[in-house]
């Protein structure tokens, strides 16, 4: 699989961040990554070059606000993989179809603008298994995806909120469960994820994913997992982000998901 269309580089802006929800403390040694974000797309493409070259696969990519990249990658693991970027919906449903016939199935994707015109950016990778996926889902579209996923045996593993304020459309991947509990919130401003955060945390749980709405509301999904050594914060501007980022570097926690929307951010470190 190749790499097409248009992306992303590493540009960081510097500022002080607004954020939420802090966790966790230090861990053992950290696999090798590479990480950008705020980047244009002719400076992602060099740099999808780059890190290809270098050994790194994507983990997490993420499309905002006029096309503005961000992503994080991990030295070695499968090489089975391809990532797009700059597609219209139908040519990312075209990319999909493609993929799939060559075995390979989405592990992260994102989508920015409007439903009629939104740009999506994808990493796909060859791998067995049973998965689910949808795009351009309403709010109530999204929670009957999520209960018919669920409903297979899967559970959320990529999910992004596109469109506008007042119509907020869902890109979301349900790949197998590999065991234990969790669930997912949409819909919810940083109020309620904040409170969703601290209640649920005394109980266990903590965010592995986390998308920013156009609306400013946030989605998430939470497992209970036992991982000791996290970090997550919101509302962050792109300066904000990087500040924490080079804060828990120095901690040896690097972004596993990386989200934004509307000049906020949003984020998940291990």
């Amino acid at each position: 699989m190749g790499t097409t269309g248009k992306i992303a580089v590493v540009t960081s802006v510097l500022a002080a961040a607004v954020t939420a929800a802090p966790a966790a403390g230090a861990q053992a040694a950290a696999p090798a990554f590479a990480a950008y974000h705020n980047v244009s797309a002719a400076q992602s493409v060099q740099k999808v070059s780059a890190l290809k070259e270098q050994g790194f696969r994507p983990l997490t990519v993420n499309v905002s606000d006029g096309e503005r990249y961000a992503a994080v990658w991990v030295k070695g693991g499968s090489s089975q993989w391809g990532i797009w970027q700059g597609m219209s919906a139908s040519g990312y449903q075209k990319r999909f179809d493609a993929a799939v016939k060559e075995g390979a199935q989405p592990v992260s994707v994102s989508a920015t603008g409007p439903a009629g015109s939104a740009v999506f950016t994808a990493v796909f990778e060859k791998k067995g298994g049973k998965f689910y996926a949808r795009h351009n889902l309403t709010g109530s579209q999204f929670a009957a995806a999520n209960k018919y996923a669920t409903g297979q045996g899967l559970m959320l593993s990529s999910v992004d909120a596109y469109g506008t304020a007042d119509d907020v459309r869902y890109v979301a991947v349900w790949t197998p469960n590999p065991g234990g509990a969790w669930y997912y919130t949409y819909g919810k401003s940083r109020e309620q994820h904040e409170a969703e955060f601290y209640a649920k945390k005394e109980k266990g749980f903590r965010p592995v994913k986390v998308a920013v709405a156009p609306d400013g509301t946030y989605t998430a999904v939470w497992r209970k997992d036992g991982l000791k050594s996290w970090a997550h914060y919101v509302d962050m501007s792109a300066s904000g982000y990087q500040a924490r980022f080079d804060q828990l570097k120095a901690k040896g926690l690097y972004p596993v998901q990386v989200n934004a929307e509307g000049g906020k951010y949003a984020a998940v470190w291990e």
